[in-house]
Parts: C-alpha cells; structure tokens; sequence
C-alpha cells in the first residue's frame, strides 16, 4: 500500500463540486458543475481512479477557459438534441 505522502488526499463529491463551483465564474457555468459532476459521480463506479480524475481535470480545464463562455440557450438546446436524436440501432 502507498504512503499517505504518495496519495492524494481524500474528498467527498460535495467537496469536489464546492471547489468546482468556486472556479465557475458565470450562472451558467454553475450550472454546468451539478450537472457535470453529477454524471462523472455515477460514472466513475465503471471508470478507473485515473479516469476519473481525467474527467475532473476536463471540468476543472473548461471552468478555467476565459474562452468558453456558454449562455444559456446553449445548455438548452443541447439537452432538446439529446433527447430528440434517435438512438442508435
């Protein structure tokens, strides 16, 4: 087994969205983090601990963008095409 010197520290998924939301400078944005860490929460029970922390770093990544920018009608009309499309056969 590992050191503790050799382990990231422990954190709750209500820890990880605190700290998430903190990086979340827009409404939208925050928005983005419930769902987003939400979904990487269930998912993570079929991913390793190292794909796991990937999908956090992707969060953490596109929180930080100045560039992405997302409105609302974004989130919207993304959710309307997920559930429009049809599903593969």
């Amino acid at each position: 087994m590992a050191s503790t010197e050799e382990q990231l520290p422990g954190i709750s998924w209500a820890e990880l969205q605190t700290v998430l939301l903190s990086l979340a400078d827009t409404p939208v944005k925050q928005t983005m983090v419930h769902h987003l860490v939400g979904g990487t929460r269930k998912q993570a029970a079929f991913l390793s601990p190292e794909a796991t922390f990937r999908e956090i770093l992707h969060i953490g990544a596109a929180l930080l963008d100045s560039g992405f920018q997302p409105q609302e009608s974004d989130m919207t009309s993304s959710a309307a095409s997920c559930l429009s499309s049809p599903s593969p056969q």
